[in-house]
């Protein structure tokens, strides 16, 4: 990085420079204004940073960071310190030859968030993102010769918003180098999920168990990484309830899955977690005896599809219901 001072330059002069040149922002991203919507960018980049590469998907499932990061294995041996999203998933990493420094560049796009109404889930610098951070890092992970950087030039921050058209995450890395910085802008747009067509009623649900002995549910949502269960898994709580008073000599597992990310352990106590929150749902919100089911957790131990595809993946994470 070249230094600001120079002879006879006023401190106050080179701080107006310094914040001029990271306030020169693009109105549009490096796409142009007529891309749309979803393949844009959450924040558009500086106007003179130069995109090296840009990539979008449809789906996607995104290890957001979240915390620090203090384990080896990259992204895998760290999947307790990230939220894991599912979307539109684009990313654009950008070069920028400045004498500002990352952490200026890095601080414009918090302010810019902020403005854009996005509230910021983790941020940190340096020795502060944790001593494996840049192998697990977003922009490692996408050009890792640009980012390959000591761990002093890395600045991060990941942030959320929520509005009507879905949730939208984005994680803004950048990283000091001898030219300027280097800037890596991954956005995704979870869309509402549409309940109706992944919900199943009583009636379903009571067949499924007849013929099978279980039926599979992906209408009971959880927070990332969590067993606190979404308000929009309350239809097919409804339904399990109306399930059990129809079928009142009916006892059930309540069998919690994952998919394959993270290890086994984590998985398996994950998803016994989930497991116990539907059940602990059933009986204090629907008066369902607790005798009647019998919480479990498999992890990753039973998939239904192959765990190599984000849509694998989706289908593996489900509650099902087993006649016990």
């Amino acid at each position: 990085m070249k230094s600001c001072i120079a002879p006879g330059l006023l401190p106050f002069v080179c701080l107006l420079l310094m914040l001029g040149a990271a306030g020169a922002w693009a109105q549009t991203d490096a796409a142009g204004a007529t891309a749309p919507q979803s393949l844009r960018p959450a924040v558009a980049p500086p106007a003179n940073a130069r995109e090296t590469d840009n990539s979008h998907q449809d789906f996607a499932t995104y290890p957001l960071i979240t915390d620090r990061i203090a384990q080896r294995g990259g992204i895998n041996g760290n999947i307790s310190a990230t939220r894991t999203v599912e979307g539109a998933l684009t990313q654009s990493t950008y070069q920028l030859s400045t004498d500002t420094p990352g952490t200026d560049i890095w601080r414009n796009y918090e302010q810019r968030l902020g403005t854009a109404g996005f509230d910021v889930l983790y941020q940190c610098e340096g020795d502060a993102c944790g001593p494996t951070f840049l192998r697990a890092s977003p922009g490692y992970r996408a050009a890792g010769s640009l980012f390959d950087r000591p761990l002093s030039a890395q600045h991060y921050i990941a942030a959320q918003r929520t509005d009507s058209g879905g949730d939208v995450y984005t994680s803004i890395q950048t990283a000091d180098t001898d030219d300027g910085v280097v800037i890596q802008v991954d956005t995704l747009r979870v869309k509402p999920r549409e309940i109706s067509a992944i919900s199943v009623n009583a009636e379903q649900m009571s067949q499924e168990l007849n013929t099978k002995g279980r039926v599979a549910l992906y209408g009971i949502f959880f927070n990332t990484d969590s067993a606190e269960i979404k308000p929009e898994s309350k239809p097919t709580l409804n339904e399990i309830a109306k399930l059990l008073t129809d079928r009142p000599d009916l006892r059930l597992l309540v069998v919690g899955h994952t998919d394959s990310r993270g290890s086994f352990d984590y998985n398996i106590d994950l998803s016994t977690r989930r497991a116990k929150a539907v059940v602990d749902a059933l009986v204090d919100e629907h008066d369902v005896d607790r005798s009647r089911l019998k919480p479990w957790g498999v992890g990753y131990t039973v998939p239904r599809a192959s765990n190599d595809s984000d849509i694998g993946q989706a289908k593996n994470r489900r509650v099902e219901l087993v006649v016990w």
